[in-house]
């Protein structure tokens, strides 16, 4: 097997690792001080893991759906789903019982065989409009308005 294709091997071991719900072998997969450049997060594996066990909590259901994937060297690119029911709170907002589902642009970073860093660009309006069922106001979504006219 390639080194690509075991970076590869190591982030679908990832997704189904969350997918499951069981994180007991996150130190398996992901280097102790990970570093996720997510908006808000710090660096360190335990980070991940209450980023992780908060969105269980908030979605029980959660998936994420690899689309494609892509690895060269020590990167991996991943376009997938992010799906699930929001039936507790997650963070400021109240249980919905609202349906989400969502596009997600991960990349990767693996370095002695584990996850060492993480970027992600995600359709987060859509996912905060199908959250609160409050249509999302975007820029891009005015600029699309006056096309049409």
């Amino acid at each position: 097997m390639s080194d690509s294709e075991a970076n590869k091997a190591i982030v679908h071991r990832y997704f189904e690792m969350f997918n499951s719900g069981d994180l007991s072998r996150l130190a398996d997969i992901v280097s102790e001080d990970y570093g996720d450049k997510l908006e808000g997060q710090t660096s360190g594996i335990e980070v991940v893991r209450s980023y992780l066990k908060g969105l269980k909590a908030s979605f029980p259901d959660f998936t994420w759906t690899i689309e494609q994937i892509i690895g060269e060297g020590d990167r991996v690119a991943v376009m997938n789903r992010v799906s699930g029911t929001q039936v507790n709170d997650f963070g400021d907002i109240k249980a919905t019982g609202n349906r989400v589902d969502f596009a997600a642009f991960q990349f990767y970073r693996i370095a002695d065989g584990k996850l060492a860093e993480h970027w992600e660009v995600a359709d987060f309006a859509k996912f905060q409009e199908q959250l609160t069922a409050k249509p999302a106001a975007t820029a891009f979504k005015s600029f699309q308005n006056t096309l049409k006219d």
